[in-house]
């Protein structure tokens, strides 16, 4: 008897799913798994209670369609300054919400169909200080047992998924600054780095533009609409955008446009942008060959 087994661990955070990475919407061979709803932003009183729902939306595929085993758990959650959203233990960060909530069933089996929920229910205490408390719910699939008979091959796929939650004690501030504005070029085009910082106690979700102009004035380059990452409460960010497309040498001016959504104007950030000529290698001409 052979036994092959690969096992394929994925983390769904946010909106994410399995189902999702099939460009037909078809359910893959290993299944789809997630969570609904992604994000919890819930303004809460000290001394108050509430109670909500995840959904867990669980489909098998066609190389299994028994039900799996999930386990709930509590971690903390911030975004680093480059991006990354990083999970930690429950309760290890200052602003955690996680001893504040309690969740029922901490361990379930999912059947194939149907919608598996989850009731968490948040307790803020009487003495929780103003801004956002955060935390998240992680759902992950427990390691199952598989018996094969004769030689098989098997693809273990196992989920890993989380919602998230903003506990929003009142005394919300917002004060979005605009503390640097960073630009590069590179070989495939060029990188601009806004640093952004909040110096409120609560997320803000900031909306910005970019323009590059060059030096006759003629504008090369510009992007509206853009959704940088969210700059949670007492936080900095420092998110690259990269822009695929190689510039003439020269230098430029690059404008980058924040409006912060915390009911103050827009700002904008102003820098150069400076295109080198990339380095030739020098050739001689061959020596003359001898009659």
């Amino acid at each position: 008897m052979c036994k092959r087994l690969i096992l394929i661990s994925i983390v769904l955070f946010g909106a994410f799913s399995a189902l999702a990475q099939s460009p037909t919407g078809e359910v893959p061979p290993s299944g789809s798994m997630a969570v609904s709803p992604a994000r919890f932003e819930l303004e809460m009183k000290p001394g108050t209670e509430q109670t909500v729902v995840v959904n867990l939306d669980y489909r098998a595929g066609t190389l299994s369609k028994a039900p799996v085993r999930i386990m709930a758990s509590l971690n903390d959650w911030t975004i680093t300054k480059d991006g990354r959203v990083e999970y930690s233990r429950a309760n290890s960060l200052p602003n955690s919400a996680s001893p504040w909530l309690i969740y029922t069933p901490g361990e379930a089996a999912v059947v194939p169909g149907t919608i598996h929920q989850i009731r968490v229910t948040i307790a803020v205490p009487l003495n929780a200080t103003p801004g956002d408390h955060l935390t998240s719910l992680i759902i992950e699939q427990r390691p199952e047992s598989y018996k094969n008979e004769g030689n098989l091959k098997q693809v273990v796929v196992r989920y890993r998924m989380a919602s998230v939650f903003y506990i929003k004690v009142p005394g919300l501030t917002k004060k979005g600054n605009f503390e640097n504005l960073l630009a590069e070029s590179t070989p495939g085009g060029f990188v601009i780095t806004p640093v952004l910082k909040n110096e409120g106690n609560s997320v803000i979700r900031p909306t910005s533009s970019l323009t590059v102009i060059d030096a006759d004035g003629k504008t090369v380059t510009e992007m509206t609409g853009l959704e940088p990452l969210p700059v949670l409460g007492g936080s900095e960010t420092a998110q690259p955008l990269v822009v695929e497309k190689q510039l003439p040498p020269g230098t430029y001016s690059v404008k980058y446009r924040v409006d912060f959504q915390d009911g103050r104007p827009a700002t904008e950030g102003v820098t150069d942008l400076i295109v080198k000529t990339a380095p030739q290698i020098a050739t001689g001409n061959p020596p003359a060959k001898k009659p």
